[in-house]
């Protein structure tokens, strides 16, 4: 089996440093709540863009990727079913892809389990804490399923796919980097920090409350609720200058398929007619 990755130099420092007992811990929480990536651990994809993960002796474990958080309403939370929460990826499917170029690594995590199961963690709104379950189970991503089928044809389905069965198959493997995912049991909620409204309306403040994508301006502080502050690669967490973007209303709609649903709003709504309003009187 051939490896062909850029890092082999300080891939190789690392398996001579290891001891078995570093080879069995990382070996069982990979196994289990899923684990932090470190310098060297990668993830690689097969040639039919399988996931695989490298372990510190040069073992390759195939691993599922999958949103490890889900933020929810407290009163809902012994009513969701699997089909309710975020799918599990066996391949780099063109969900992944989407993901990973539109900056959202940040919100994967890893395991090797192959009964369905994943250690997973519910928030509410404010990022507290409601549950931690270690076996939650989840579904497998349609998309994986669609290319698991193409190349291997077959009748699996959603709820009859065999994750086992598919962990006990061989490839060889390419490269794949994703040094920056986290895994397990460290996983974030993806929500605003403390200091958010306060930090939104100085970087607002500062920019004139200009939207930076189409340059549409308030005329009045009525209309600065039509102005937002967009985090650029998705992660609430990260306040940077660099990844904040002040944005109209309608521009943040159009950032991606994931913001569309702001156009549902009624504020989104009140801010079509207001701007149709200003464009046909001037």
């Amino acid at each position: 089996m051939k490896l062909i990755f850029e890092k082999f130099e300080s891939f190789l420092n690392v398996v001579k440093k290891i001891t078995s007992a570093e080879l069995i811990e990382a070996m069982s929480i990979l196994n289990n709540e899923g684990k932090d990536v470190t310098d060297i651990s990668n993830i690689f994809v097969g040639n039919n863009a399988e996931l695989v993960d490298i372990l510190p002796d040069g073992t390759l474990v195939q691993v599922n990727l999958y949103i490890a958080t889900k933020n929810i309403d407290r009163y809902t939370l012994n009513t969701l079913l699997s089909k309710d929460l975020y799918k599990y990826h066996i391949y780099k499917c063109s969900t992944i892809s989407q993901m990973f170029t539109s900056g959202r690594k940040h919100r994967y995590k890893v395991n090797s389990r192959n009964d369905g199961t994943f250690f997973f963690i519910f928030n509410d709104y404010n990022g507290k804490i409601l549950k931690e379950e270690k076996y939650q189970k989840l579904d497998i991503c349609k998309n994986c399923l669609k290319k698991l089928q193409n190349n291997y044809p077959s009748d699996n389905d959603v709820a009859n796919f065999n994750l086992k069965n598919f962990h006990n198959q061989n490839y060889s493997f390419f490269d794949f980097d994703t040094s920056e995912l986290e895994k397990g049991e460290d996983a974030r909620p993806n929500v605003y920090t403390q200091q958010w409204r306060e930090i939104s309306t100085q970087l607002k403040t500062k920019r004139d409350y200009t939207c930076e994508s189409c340059g549409w301006k308030p005329n009045s502080n009525y209309q600065k609720r039509f102005v937002h502050t967009h985090h650029q690669n998705g992660d609430k967490t990260n306040n940077g200058k660099e990844n904040l973007k002040v944005l109209c209303i309608e521009c943040h709609s159009n950032v991606d398929r994931y913001h569309t649903r702001i156009k549902y709003q009624d504020n989104y709504k009140e801010f079509i007619k207001v701007k149709r309003f200003l464009i046909s009187v001037t």
